[in-house]
């Protein structure tokens, strides 16, 4: 295991407590700074030699997350056609880098629920599902010992459980006051 992974895995991790500590309507900051961790943590996988199917997740996580920019910084919705895209490439590039194994249907599955994550409107709903998203690349990295990616996803966890307490919480009490 390198210790270049580890940087990497630490940048990744920055840009990612970032990302889920943003409040704010606005998804634009939110999938800048995924981008970056995605880019971050798929050279930290590549680096620490293992967990091939992260990489490759990772980097086209990164490439959905900054299409995804382009569309929320116009105000316009996805297309359907191109969340299916998304869907389709994360199965193809973790079939054909990792095979029909358990841990390459693992990335798979983990991959889909990224495209919950940054297909969301607000920072509540991105931050639920990337909790979902978290604990299953957990599970990626223990399982293909990716400790790099793994010891960033721990905190990542945990700073995204605080964001939703801080934000999300607050939110959902302010609604009520709203409503009453």
């Amino acid at each position: 295991m390198s210790a270049l992974s580890f940087v990497f895995s630490t940048l990744g991790l920055v840009s990612m407590i970032i990302a889920s500590l943003v409040k704010g309507k606005s998804m634009k900051v939110i999938l800048a700074l995924v981008f970056c961790g995605n880019f971050f943590f798929a050279v930290s996988y590549l680096l620490g030699g293992q967990g091939i199917n992260g990489a490759a997740s990772c980097f086209v996580g990164a490439a959905q997350s900054i299409i995804n920019y382009f569309f929320d910084s116009k105000n316009k919705p996805l297309p359907k056609w191109l969340v299916a895209v998304y869907a389709l490439s994360f199965i193809a590039v973790n079939l054909i880098v990792g095979g029909f194994s358990g841990l390459g249907i693992l990335a798979i599955i983990a991959s889909l629920s990224f495209i919950l994550c940054i297909g969301q409107k607000n920072g509540a709903k991105y931050r639920f599902w990337t909790i979902v998203n978290i604990l299953l690349w957990c599970f990626y990295d223990l399982i293909s010992k990716s400790y790099g990616a793994l010891t960033s996803h721990v905190p990542l966890l945990l700073f995204t459980v605080a964001g939703m307490i801080i934000h999300d919480r607050k939110g959902k009490k302010e609604e009520v006051a709203e409503e009453k």
